[in-house]
């Protein structure tokens, strides 16, 4: 049986075909024939049924979603002893899992992780973190965005603040245990009529976001005296880590011609939207008429609308400070708003020193960041040994896509005279 988003999508398909029998005897002020009111009971009789499929598909979706999230659950998975999550440690259960003596909540922990990556597929090598304890909530005081996450964990926290995927407003969606598919509507078209015309179609199409786990890792050396004292260092480590992962991924998903073996990134999705940028440079006027023709161009494609911000290569952040007027338009950095629009500033995007730099401007709630199963740290004790270092490698499995390449521009503005 398909899945309920593609029994809603034959279903929609149905009553749009009877819908059209139904207004075309409307018109002609007539009934059915005979012929045509079979195919129309039909109809309806396949749209009752498909009503109850997607019903129990449902049901079924919404158990297997319950029984990936708790499966070898314990009370700290729904936070109810918030210290003792708090009492984590990486450190600590690194070395028991070396040790062969992995105990507390690191072991709880542990298991959950290892429970949650068989659900979605996969399986843990080393030391598993679980999903709920890299959870994204919605922060509102971030005030720019009502999706921009705060994490619980200090992995986490890391990736966030070192990431700008973490900051735009993306749609993240955490502890994905399989597939997962978004459906996209498409756009309608409307036109004016008489009195007593027939409506013609609006050729709404459904698109779609398909989220598959793919494997983003980082690793960092530290020695095992270390691992043994601690000394406060944990959490540098872990900040190492998750800004090195989290780079990674802004890497891929503002790159200009995609990463290997890393999904789709914006520039490369079908109608991000271009421009002809200017030609060339101006000190403190060239990139900032390219912002205004971004805005221009996204204006134009009808996209000026929902989670609107500016992601941009800091090669562009001297230019953008000393913009001036344009075309009657503030311009310039004025806190972290250009425009009236948010904008970050990523190594993620490309650029050339001293010549250019890419910046993107678009919807980014357009945006959508599946999560799959927790963390899986592998403790690799040998590759350093001779140097008294254990090597934790980090795996992590996520995917992102863009619902809608049109609701992005993207421009490569110059920073110097050719």
């Amino acid at each position: 049986m398909k899945n309920s988003v593609e029994l809603r999508q034959d279903r929609a398909a149905l009553i749009a075909e009877a819908n059209v029998m139904l207004e075309s005897c409307k018109t002609e002020s007539r009934d059915f024939n005979e012929t045509e009111q079979v195919s129309y009971d039909e109809k309806m009789s396949a749209i009752d049924k498909l009503a109850k499929n997607i019903e129990t598909v449902e049901r079924q979706e919404k158990l297997n979603a319950e029984i990936a999230s708790n499966v070898g659950s314990a009370p700290v998975q729904k936070t109810s002893d918030i210290k003792e999550v708090r009492d984590y440690s990486v450190f600590k259960a690194v070395n028991g899992l070396m040790n062969n003596n992995l105990d507390g909540v690191e072991k709880e922990m542990h298991d959950q992780a290892v429970n949650e990556a068989r659900a979605a597929g996969f399986s843990v090598n080393g030391l598993g973190i679980p999903a709920f304890m890299l959870e994204a909530r919605a922060d509102v005081t971030q005030g720019t965005s009502a999706i921009a996450p705060t994490n619980v964990l200090s992995y986490a926290e890391a990736m966030r603040e070192a990431s700008v995927f973490g900051k735009v407003g993306a749609n993240i969606l955490t502890g994905l245990s399989a597939n997962t598919t978004i459906p996209v509507t498409g756009t309608s078209t409307v036109a004016w009529g008489t009195e007593n015309s027939a409506a013609a179609d609006g050729g709404t199409n459904f698109g779609k976001v398909e989220l598959t786990p793919t494997r983003v890792a980082a690793y960092v050396d530290i020695s095992k005296q270390l691992l043994l004292q601690n000394g406060g260092a944990e959490g540098a480590i872990m900040s190492d880590l998750g800004r090195a992962v989290a780079q990674s991924v802004d890497a891929a998903i503002f790159s200009r011609a995609g990463v290997t073996n890393a999904p789709t990134s914006i520039a490369q999705t079908t109608g991000c939207g271009t421009f002809d940028e200017q030609s060339s440079f101006a000190d403190g006027t060239s990139v900032m008429k390219d912002i205004v023709d971004a805005e221009k161009t996204l204006g134009e494609a009808g996209g000026l609308n929902g989670n609107l911000a500016y992601v941009a290569s800091p090669e562009l952040l001297a230019q953008i400070k000393r913009g001036v007027q344009v075309a009657s338009v503030s311009a310039g950095l004025q806190g972290n708003l250009v425009n009236g629009y948010p904008i970050y500033f990523t190594n993620g995007c490309d650029s050339n020193s001293g010549v250019d730099g890419d910046f993107f401007f678009g919807d980014f709630s357009r945006l959508y960041i599946g999560m799959f199963g927790g963390v899986d740290i592998l403790v690799d004790p040998y590759t350093q040994a001779a140097t008294g270092q254990n090597r934790l490698v980090v795996n992590n499995y996520m995917d992102f896509g863009a619902a809608n390449g049109s609701a992005f521009v993207k421009a490569v503005s110059l920073t110097a005279s050719a």
